[in-house]
């Protein structure tokens, strides 16, 4: 039996990895803090817009930009040609044992509706405080689209995780129309290694 902690901010989730059941524990978090003593290290190797192409947008672009010595980043453009006052928001991440596996973060919601009236909902919280930081644009209150989205996304360390189980992860982002129909969607493939000569996983 495994246990895994991932700290996101004061929200605390644990894993437990016994035969194939998983438990979750959540706890009420604030907004994200900067984190600056992590016990490892995270790098994006790739990101991948799936489901193309779409139905009710136009994607010019889609590029994952390596760099020696920075972050990697995104760089995309999309045309939404119509006016959007619902927007669904999936957001979900994949831990690879053998295959990729849900772990943890598993978050839904009608985006116009949480920036209109802000629930207090602690990892939707925690989701668009660093959207809010990090991707402007998508963040400000409906309606959305009429427009071209063009982007430069990269994750900055200071908004990932305190601590978080060593290995490759996969975790996938959607924008789903009111009639269900996809908008834009993207996978995002990180690693996070374990700093030292520790063990690969942080186990508890």
């Amino acid at each position: 039996m495994r246990f895994f902690i991932l700290h996101l901010g004061s929200i605390v989730l644990l894993f437990v990895q016994y035969s194939s059941q998983i438990a979750r524990n959540q706890s009420v978090m604030d907004p994200p803090v900067i984190n600056n003593t992590k016990a490892y290290t995270i790098k994006i190797t790739k990101y991948l817009c799936v489901g193309t192409p779409y139905q009710r947008t136009t994607l010019h672009y889609c590029k994952t930009v390596l760099q020696r010595n920075g972050p990697t980043k995104l760089n995309v453009s999309i045309s939404v040609p119509e006016t959007l006052n619902y927007i669904w928001v999936a957001v979900k991440l994949y831990y690879k044992f053998k295959v990729f596996q849900p772990f943890l973060i598993n978050m839904e919601q009608e985006g116009c509706d949480y920036i209109r009236n802000r629930p207090i909902i602690p990892l939707t919280d925690y989701i668009y405080d660093i959207f809010k930081k990090t991707v402007p644009d998508l963040s400000t209150p409906c309606p959305h689209g009429n427009r071209t989205y063009t982007i430069l996304w990269w994750l900055e360390e200071r908004y990932t995780p305190k601590s978080m189980p060593a290995g490759d992860y996969r975790m996938d982002v959607q924008f789903i129309a009111q009639d269900n129909v996809q908008v834009f969607a993207l996978e995002v493939y990180f690693a996070v290694r374990r700093k030292g000569v520790l063990g690969s996983m942080l186990e508890w």
